[in-house]
């Protein structure tokens, strides 16, 4: 089987190399193709109300991405983490799936404004697929979906830093049919 570990360091330095130069369009476009693949995963929409205390749907994330008018969002985030707190009675604590759906959502959010959001877009995917890999009952569909998942974004990446403005729908065909749901 295809061992992340042994490869991510490296994955990751390809990704900081070519990835730093993005004109703030390109990087808005990697926003945006990751933010359609987020609100594919189980229950989106219902952790941003749950935890965030706001309503937003797929499409209106994506237009208010596309007008640089999701402030509110990253307000929301701050707020909950500043008003968070782990010693509390209430306190629930995030599932993994469920900071990764607020995490990603939020580099999708600040992915124009600094470089460094696409790498984590990209990073993100490739935990979200080794999360499914750990628990899921199957875990070599999950590995095989990793290694192409690698693969993949080498090509891609390779092409947005060449100057082309990735496809926004890129995540969304490539996993629409991925059974997220499973586990």
């Amino acid at each position: 089987m295809f061992d992340i570990v042994s490869i991510i360091s490296k994955h990751t330095a390809f990704l900081e190399n070519n990835l730093k130069k993005l004109n703030p369009n390109q990087r808005k476009s990697i926003g945006s193709a990751f933010a359609r693949f987020y609100f594919l995963l189980p229950e989106t929409t219902e952790c941003i109300k749950h935890y965030l205390k706001i309503k937003i749907t797929e499409k209106q994330f994506l237009e208010n991405l596309e007008n640089d008018t999701l402030h509110y969002f990253t307000e929301a985030v701050k707020k909950y983490d500043t008003e968070t707190d782990p010693y509390a009675d209430d306190f629930e604590e995030l599932e993994p799936m469920e900071v990764n759906i607020i995490s990603g959502l939020e580099n999708c959010a600040n992915a124009s404004e600094k470089p460094e959001f696409a790498v984590y877009n990209f990073l993100l995917l490739i935990d979200i697929l080794d999360y499914f890999e750990n628990f899921s009952e199957n875990p070599k569909y999950w590995n095989k979906l990793l290694k192409e998942e690698i693969d993949f974004q080498q090509k891609i990446v390779e092409q947005i830093s060449k100057g082309e403005i990735m496809d926004e729908k890129v995540y969304l065909e490539r996993y629409k049919e991925v059974p997220f749901d499973e586990i």
